[in-house]
């Protein structure tokens, strides 16, 4: 007999299956010292032992390394947890967004894989006793600095045999989340030997100093106090003055003149060039989390070398940017930035409505300008025949006198000012107005003016466009995201020549698009997501240069023009929820270079053109919610293909036998193809597939025996195969197999051999228990 609850047991994720989905950390480039401290502090705070809850807190200012530490305890520590979680920068983000919510949601999806909403921090609360139950969790705080912060992420939900680190520059904090004295680490700077070698290693590029310096690089460490982020900054500097002793004789005298932190980073700031000084301000003052997209367009109107200056920021570890293109930067060196910015560099550079309150108003230099928060602000005083950047978010605005944008302005982004534009002919010069009175004048000389960013709801603004659109001839980017009383675009649209990334994503009102769009002959980003577009101009063809194209909510699209497949170019094309859409044009074969196809939700697609077969560079093909009863052979064709899904394809009934030929895919979604009664025998010539999701196929009653030659297969659903009754014994050559779904099936048989399946867990719960034959 077949025993339920053996099974169940020997599914129990033990330390090191539990460690195989989990990813370590990257501590640092050169974590010099940190192994040594982590080990120690493992052993201080019990976290690798059993036993009651123990909160922990590692104490010091910023830049010391306190986050770097904590990454290589987690790395050493998560083995021994049920679930663990890493919450980053929580200064930072509960700044940015308000409330706690944004975090709970993070730590629930961690520990519990919740993936909800949390529409309150007392719901979150709530969900965290609900959720976690019994588990021993290992969760880590960093950079908390607030009493409700800490009531919000920490509480009675924690059972026995959890651990809680918390970093933070304050200890008081420390204490009002409950850490006695005895757990907290208050760190200082790293040891001479161990300053000396991370210093070496930015300014060397290995672990000592050469001979010739070597005498300066220990005073230099000594005079910037074993300080982490000082010596990183200061070693990146002197890294290419390797033959001027002039420069390490100047940085040391300046670093034991000004001994504070911030006068250290302030010595590689004055290394760099004016253009590089103004790009860095840039960053430390408006963009810290922004794309580097548009910043690079707004310096380039104004400096020769951008891409140069970007490079030897992040070279001089002042800026570092990630792998999604976003620029980053550490807190000292923002708030030295913006020092700089308001006291040396005469208020150039506005982004809180506080410096107004100070005098900068009077200032006749600013040429950037950000305002956010509910504040009631008068900003016709503002003009400034400079102002290059102007950035509203969430104003509350009024005014009785028309303010003027300047002809030099590069950048306009408005969100969120959403009280009605209003607009009147005035001498000639159309205005828009922001809640009443409030006036704006975009004259027809802004010729400038590279990017246009408009989010929000803003009556009456298509007079506006109408009126200046055309004469914005240096205009590389427009926007006009969620503005659902505009209703037509006006055709002078086609006068942009420069114009690269179009965005009017739920303007729900727009109906259509003039066939001047075909003139932008640089257009490479298209988003028309949310539109009541019913078709498309043919002249869209025309669009040589565009790779990306977004049509996705277009509900009353009904079918694409056969022009499409001239775009050579397109890379992306997203029709997902365009319900009225019905065929594919035989044309669509001709997109040499797509990569991505999204047709998920088209719910009248009942078949595909065999010219999809041409399609030879897409990796992603999605048709889940389609009506397709079959695919065509020439599918088979995809060679690059890596994802293809086709959930909830309720009538297809089978999968054409050239699937095998998918040398390349990796995933492969069936759930809910209802109709669906069997798997050609070829699906186990797949070499590269990963992900196999056969869940609620109702009508599937047996597996082929070739399933068992999927040796890269590691993940396999088949909830709700309400008939399918058992596995083949082939299912025991799945050396790579972790996650196997069982629930609600009619299996009666588990192969003895499934437990030499070293990664295997099982999920059964709720499954018939039955004795085997």
């Amino acid at each position: 007999m077949w025993s339920f609850e053996a099974q169940l047991v020997k599914r129990v994720v033990n330390d090191v299956i539990k460690t195989l989905d989990r990813v370590s950390l990257e501590v640092a480039k050169h974590p010099v010292g940190m192994e040594r401290i982590a080990e120690d502090l493992i052993q201080k705070f019990k976290l690798n032992l059993e036993g009651g809850l123990v909160k922990s807190g590692i104490l010091g200012i910023g830049g010391i390394g306190k986050t770097t530490l904590a990454k290589a305890m987690f790395n050493q520590v998560y083995a021994h947890f049920d679930a663990t979680s890493f919450v980053f920068n929580v200064r930072t983000t509960v700044a940015d967004s308000v409330c706690l919510t944004k975090l709970q949601k993070q730590i629930l999806k961690d520990l519990t894989n919740y993936d909800g909403k949390v529409q309150s921090v007392e719901k979150g609360i709530s969900l965290f006793r609900d959720r976690l139950g019994g588990k021993r969790v290992l969760l880590i705080l960093d950079d908390m600095d607030g009493r409700e912060q800490s009531e919000a992420l920490l509480g009675d939900w924690l059972a026995p045999g959890s651990r809680v680190v918390i970093t933070s520059r304050d200890k008081h904090i420390l204490h009002v989340a409950g850490v006695s004295p005895e757990c907290i680490h208050e760190m200082s700077g790293l040891q001479t030997n161990e300053g000396l070698q991370l210093f070496s290693w930015h300014s060397f590029l290995r672990a000592s100093p050469s001979p010739t310096y070597e005498a300066f690089s220990k005073r230099i460490v000594e005079a910037c106090k074993g300080h982490p982020l000082s010596l990183e900054v200061i070693g990146s500097l002197l890294y290419d003055k390797k033959n001027d002793p002039d420069c390490w004789t100047e940085a040391f005298h300046n670093i034991a003149l000004h001994p504070k932190i911030y006068e250290i980073l302030k010595i590689s700031y004055s290394g760099l060039s004016e253009e590089e000084k103004e790009i860095f301000l840039d960053i430390a003052c408006f963009f810290i989390g922004e794309h580097k997209r548009y910043p690079i367009v707004f310096w380039k109107s104004m400096y020769r070398s951008v891409h140069t200056a970007i490079s030897n920021l992040s070279l001089k570890l002042l800026v570092r940017i990630d792998d999604k293109g976003v620029f980053h930067m550490h807190d000292h060196l923002r708030d030295m930035g913006r020092s700089i910015a308001e006291k040396e560099r005469e208020g150039t550079r506005v982004w809180e409505a506080v410096h107004l309150s100070r005098g900068e108003s009077n200032n006749n230099n600013f040429s950037r300008l950000r305002l956010s928060g509910g504040n009631s602000q008068r900003l016709e005083t503002l003009y400034r025949p400079g102002l290059r950047f102007l950035h509203l978010k969430n104003l509350t605005l009024d005014g009785i006198t028309p303010a003027i944008l300047p002809p030099n302005l590069i950048w306009l982004r408005l969100q969120n000012c959403e009280k009605p534009f209003q607009s009147s002919l005035v001498r000639n010069v159309w205005f828009f107005a922001i809640q009443g009175a409030f006036h704006f004048s975009l004259v027809d000389n802004i010729w400038d003016l590279r990017i246009m960013q408009v989010d929000g709801d803003i009556p009456s603004f298509q007079y506006l466009l109408f009126n200046i659109l055309g004469n914005l001839l240096q205009l590389q980017h427009l926007e006009l995201r969620n503005c659902r009383n505009l209703n037509k675009v006006p055709c002078t649209i086609g006068n942009l020549s420069q114009l690269q990334r179009l965005d009017l994503s739920w303007c729900t009102e727009l109906n259509k698009l003039p066939h001047t769009i075909g003139n932008l002959s640089q257009l490479q980003h298209l988003d028309l997501g949310g539109l009541k577009l019913n078709k498309l101009p043919h002249t869209i063809g025309k669009l040589s240069q565009l790779h990306y194209l977004d049509l996705s909510w277009c509900q009353k699209l009904s079918d694409l023009p056969h022009s499409i497949g001239n775009l050579s170019q397109l890379q992306y094309l997203d029709l997902s929820a365009c319900e009225c859409l019905n065929n594919l044009p035989d044309t669509i074969g001709n997109l040499s270079q797509l990569q991505y196809l999204n047709l998920n939700c088209c719910k009248k697609l009942n078949n595909l053109p065999c010219t999809i077969g041409k399609l030879s560079k897409l990796q992603c093909l999605d048709l889940g919610g389609t009506k397709l009863n079959k695919l065509p052979n020439t599918i088979g064709n995809l060679s690059h293909l890596q994802h293809l899904y086709l959930r909830w394809c309720t009538k297809l009934n089978k999968l054409p036998c050239t699937i095998d030929k998918l040398s390349q895919l990796q995933c492969l979604e069936l759930k809910g193809c209802q109709n669906l009664n069997d798997l050609p025998y070829t699906i186990g010539n797949l070499p590269q597939l990963q992900h196999l999701d056969l869940s609620n196929c109702q009508y599937l009653y047996f597996l082929p025996k070739s399933i068992g030659k999927l040796s890269q297969l590691q993940y396999l659903d088949l909830n709700w195969c309400t008939n399918l009754s058992d596995l083949p014994e082939t299912i025991d050559n799945l050396s790579q197999l972790r996650h196997l779904y069982l629930c609600h099936t009619k299996l009666n048989i588990l192969h003895d051999t499934i437990d030499n399946l070293p990664h295997l867990q099982i999920f059964q719960e709720g499954i018939e228990a039955k004795e085997a034959a």
